[in-house]
């Protein structure tokens, strides 16, 4: 016998609540099309839910994206701890808390889609969101792996004007978009489409440390 289907906006036990589900949606959809471009009934639908649900939980649309930004910001204290950990631990020396932090910041991107892709589309946007995003995530994210960008760049280990910098250039090497494996697949198919984000790690990580 068919199941019964399920009525709009009716969720089973294994699935998200509906403000859960709004919020995944929302920060998809925010990522993909920018904050002009997405409409509440948008992420109403991709979540599944009655578009109500929005104004229940979140209010508005300003108030759903700057709930899907501090989800964002959650879902990246993590690497910052750590990376902040990482840079304090003495006991290591700078190259290889430089290769670590290349390596776990390599693995966050490729778990963490979601983030790179709403960090980039509102820096891209510009304005007081973009603000919120560099202010909030990107310089507490910078200011982590500060004090090991400085002390490999006083080595001679890396050759960047400036810290920021390297920490910019570092970051877009490592956050390569959803179909970077693919990509680099046909370009190079001697390349496993699983080892992609791995082999770009240690790339990354031979091209800054080469001399070491």
């Amino acid at each position: 016998m068919d199941k019964p289907a399920i009525p709009r906006g009716r969720r089973t036990k294994d699935m998200p609540s509906g403000r859960e589900a709004l919020l995944a949606a929302a920060v998809r959809l925010f990522a993909a099309q920018g904050y002009e471009g997405t409409d509440l009934r948008s992420v109403a639908s991709a979540a599944g839910v009655g578009a109500n649900l929005i104004r229940v939980h979140f209010g508005g649309k300003a108030e759903l994206w700057t709930a899907s930004a501090e989800r964002v910001l959650s879902s990246a204290a993590p690497i910052i701890d750590t990376v902040t950990q990482i840079s304090a631990d003495s006991a290591l020396k700078t190259e290889e808390r430089l290769a670590i932090i290349i390596q776990k910041t390599a693995d966050f991107y490729k778990d963490n889609p979601a983030v790179r892709d709403f960090v980039f589309r509102c820096i891209a946007d510009g304005g007081e969101r973009a603000d919120f995003v560099a202010k909030n995530l990107l310089a507490p994210a910078y200011a982590a792996g500060k004090a090991t960008f400085e002390q490999a760049m006083a080595a001679g280990i890396i050759r960047s004007r400036h810290p920021a910098l390297f920490f910019v250039i570092l970051t877009n090497a490592l956050s390569q978009p959803h179909g970077f494996p693919d990509i680099l697949s046909k370009i190079a198919p001697e390349i496993p489409k699983e080892d992609a984000y791995l082999f770009l790690s240690m790339s990354v990580t031979e091209l800054f440390l080469h001399g070491i």
